[in-house]
């Protein structure tokens, strides 16, 4: 592979990288919320992921799931109080029709 083609991998790895964030956002900003409010609370998007694991995998133990793999390990525990915020945020969320796409 030449220096041209891999100039060229690297802007369309980063295109893919830009189109997924701006998903991201769009979503956030469905939720009422926005990146700046995540980061505020989680510290970073890794973080808001790995709660919403957690959140996911209470829920399906408290259905009697058990999980296909570990949940993972968090540096930072969340406090109650933000935790209970994206609950309602993400109950919110999830009563919304889905969004049209376009396609």
């Amino acid at each position: 592979m030449n220096g041209l083609q891999r100039r060229l991998s690297k802007l369309e790895e980063l295109r893919h990288h830009n189109d997924g964030e701006r998903e991201v956002d769009i979503e956030l900003e469905r939720m009422g919320t926005s990146r700046a409010a995540v980061l505020a609370d989680f510290g970073s998007l890794i973080a808001f992921r790995d709660w919403l694991v957690a959140r996911m995998a209470a829920a399906a133990h408290a259905a009697g799931v058990r999980p296909s793999r570990p949940v993972p390990h968090r540096e930072r525990p969340v406090d109650p109080v933000v935790s209970a915020k994206w609950d309602a945020i993400l109950d919110r969320y999830e009563a919304l029709p889905p969004a049209d796409t376009g396609v």
